[in-house]
């Protein structure tokens, strides 16, 4: 199988790939991932080999790449993608020589595979887009929530990290991820702020703020309107170790990106804002989780740009409204 969309997009792609070794028990799952989503699968027991696909290396490395998966002689191979402008998967997937090719028949690359798959006439929630694929097997998932397992490793990480802190078990830790891959993804940076001093005044939480190195700026301006200092953990821990963090906390807030998945594939409840991104392919699966969104003539848009350049969509949710969420998920705790 190859996988090489953004987190969110793997960890929303786990219930097929489950489904997969579920109907073929005896085999040997393979997969095909970025470097940077690998922690998502690493310690999946339904997975028996992790492949890092690396896109800077020389042409010269990338055909003995090539030549190691020929050597692997594949029966199956399935392109999991389902965005329509990703290419280079279907290639891999031809240039596996595997016996049987499968893949989405869209923006012509149908001829790359062997079992060509019709995308969905009509939207619908990416878990469920990417197990259609494998439908062609005669799969059937029961359910199309993603289970993550996070390493024993990484657990010990973070109980030794709270520790460190002296933070109390009896303690409410909520996450927040601020970032987003495009601009429009992103709630705004004063309501983080207000929110993370609310969780602080009003309950003592440990709030922990996460992101990559490219939320770092983010994170600077965050911090430059709180009055109540978080923790902040942008760019200091690695993926495996923000799940298992996300895995002990009791609320997840963000934008709606990879690790709202993740925290979703945990059970931990979320409230989340889901901005110019279509409710009926991403918004997060289980029953546990708020969201945010304004109907705006112009949602769902999909874009890395405001057409209205003001951001509505993102500046319209006010901070009070979430802060109504977040006692509502408390209350019931």
């Amino acid at each position: 199988m190859v996988k090489l969309e953004r987190i969110g997009d793997l960890v929303l792609s786990i219930p097929a790939i489950h489904s997969i070794k579920k109907k073929f028990p005896e085999s040997k799952l393979t997969i095909i991932v970025n470097s940077y989503t690998q922690e998502v699968i690493k310690n999946d027991p339904n997975i028996d080999s992790v492949i890092v696909y690396n896109r800077n290396i020389s042409v010269r490395d990338k055909i003995k790449f090539i030549k190691a998966l020929r050597n692997e002689r594949f029966d199956l191979a399935i392109d999991l993608t389902t965005r329509d402008f990703f290419f280079l998967p279907a290639l891999i997937i031809y240039l596996t020589n595997a016996k049987i090719k499968i893949g989405l028949d869209n923006l012509g690359r149908g001829f790359l595979f062997d079992v060509r798959v019709n995308p969905p006439p009509n939207p619908m929630h990416l878990s469920q887009e990417v197990l259609n694929i494998v439908s062609s097997l005669g799969i059937e998932a029961e359910e199309i929530r993603p289970k993550l397992f996070v390493s024993n490793n990484d657990r010990e990480y973070i109980k030794r990290f709270l520790k460190e802190l002296d933070v109390r078990e009896d303690r409410l830790l909520v996450v927040i991820h601020p970032g987003g891959h495009f601009k429009t993804q992103r709630w705004k940076e004063d309501g983080y702020a207000g929110v993370s001093d609310y969780l602080i005044k009003r309950y003592g939480a440990c709030v922990f703020f996460i992101g990559d190195e490219r939320d770092k700026e983010v994170m600077r301006r965050i911090l430059s309107l709180t009055e109540e200092k978080p923790f902040d953990l942008v760019g200091k821990l690695s993926l495996g170790k923000v799940m298992a963090l996300i895995s002990v906390s009791h609320l997840f807030i963000g934008n709606n990106s990879g690790p709202l998945h993740i925290a979703t594939a945990l059970s931990i409840p979320t409230i989340s804002f889901l901005g110019p991104t279509p409710e009926e392919r991403w918004h997060p699966l289980g029953d546990r989780n708020i969201v945010f969104k304004k109907d705006l003539p112009c949602i769902p848009c999909e874009l890395g740009y405001c057409l209205r350049n003001d951001f509505g969509c993102m500046q319209e949710i006010g901070v009070q409204e979430v802060i109504e969420a977040i006692d509502s998920i408390f209350s019931k705790e």
